[in-house]
């Protein structure tokens, strides 16, 4: 599992910041549960949660930093970047 090896490798450098990166706290593992094999957008975020839209995105982003969210470019008709998220293989089957 690639987060079990990131942490083990990050133990072995004694670099306890980043470990503290990987681990979850109970808002993110409620996140992970509603998005389950959904694939969300921070708009999807912001509105579920009455987040705005760059809060949303930071969450969705640092569970993506960490390994439990991949992130697909889909365009922007306006012609910026719109993600999509969902979660890995990895958390889906815990």
């Amino acid at each position: 599992m690639k987060i079990a090896n990131t942490i083990r490798m990050q133990v072995l450098r004694g670099a306890s910041d980043d470990i503290r990166e990987l681990l979850l706290n109970k808002n993110q593992i409620s996140l992970l549960r509603e998005i389950g094999t959904k694939e969300v957008t921070s708009n999807w975020l912001a509105k579920v949660k009455g987040l705005s839209i760059q809060n949303a995105n930071g969450k969705l982003e640092r569970l993506r930093k960490a390994g439990y969210l991949t992130r697909d470019n889909l365009g922007d008709p306006t012609g910026g970047d719109m993600y999509i998220y969902e979660c890995t293989p990895q958390v889906l089957n815990t």
